[in-house]
């Protein structure tokens, strides 16, 4: 906070001393007969300043009361937003505990990224390793505020989850082994093809209708894209713009925690318990 200052009311040097009513010098008693004298110009002055000086001060207090107030406001609607996820508080998720921001650049370049590119070794453990989080336990108490239902843990400790960017994952990477499909399925069959080729349709809708619900606002700028010669051919998207993104580290860390072996034959009550 800021450092108050002090303000100091002058005071007023010609104050004199309140002038008394004569006294009778027959009897020693106050002559009542004679009239008071008019209030003199110096004690009108002084009670003026008085009341100036009371105004003043009762004003300063109340201005500092409103900056103090206004600075509370402030600092707790900050704490707020600084608290707040994607989701808002209208629809609830026990991941919000772990929903912090930060500014990153989104630049969609593909050279250089583990994830894109013709498929190795690297990069399907590098993806292997991105959707660790997937599949996820959630507690009785949590799935009771969600006022929905799923598959219970054979144990009772909780239900069987997906966060939704896990679910928007997920499609990607099936979208990128169907682009490499001769890679990934050399020898489909017909029935294989077809199977693939509708989970990707469903892919692609899912992220079409995840994209539109996020709506993400960051504005990116064009530029004027050259052909090998430097002659201008269309204007382009521009790399890097910086977008308000969730700290990868700290969500997966929290879906990591809370991770479940899905192909696990224990891990959930069969259909007829």
């Amino acid at each position: 906070m800021g450092t108050h200052h002090k303000y100091s009311v002058p005071v007023d040097d010609d104050d004199d001393d309140d002038e008394e009513l004569l006294l009778s010098s027959s009897n020693g008693l106050e002559d009542n007969t004679r009239p008071r004298q008019p209030v003199s110009s110096s004690e009108g002055r002084r009670i003026s300043r008085r009341w100036e000086r009371t105004i003043f001060q009762g004003t300063m207090v109340a201005n500092i009361i409103i900056l103090l107030v206004n600075l509370w406001l402030f600092i707790e609607l900050m704490k707020r937003s600084s608290k707040l996820s994607i989701w808002d508080s209208t629809i609830y998720s026990p991941a919000q505990e772990a929903v912090a921001f930060e500014s990153r650049p989104v630049d969609g370049l593909a050279e250089h990224s583990i994830y894109a590119g013709y498929p190795t070794p690297e990069s399907d453990a590098a993806w292997n390793a991105l959707m660790e989080g997937i599949n996820l336990k959630i507690f009785p108490e949590e799935m009771t505020k969600l006022s929905q239902t799923s598959l219970e843990m054979r144990d009772g400790t909780g239900y069987l989850a997906v966060l939704g960017v896990y679910h928007e994952l997920h499609c990607v990477k099936r979208l990128r082994k169907w682009f490499y499909r001769d890679y990934y399925y050399p020898n489909s069959t017909a029935l294989e093809y077809n199977e693939r080729m509708t989970h990707a349709e469903h892919c692609l809708e899912f992220i079409r209708q995840a994209a539109m619900c996020h709506g993400d606002i960051t504005v990116t700028p064009f530029k004027w894209l050259h052909d090998a010669a430097g002659k201008v051919t269309e204007p382009t998207t521009q790399e890097g713009a910086l977008h308000r993104c969730v700290r990868w580290d700290k969500l997966s860390s929290w879906a990591k925690s809370r991770r479940v072996d899905l192909f696990d034959p224990k891990l959930l009550k069969p259909e007829d318990h």
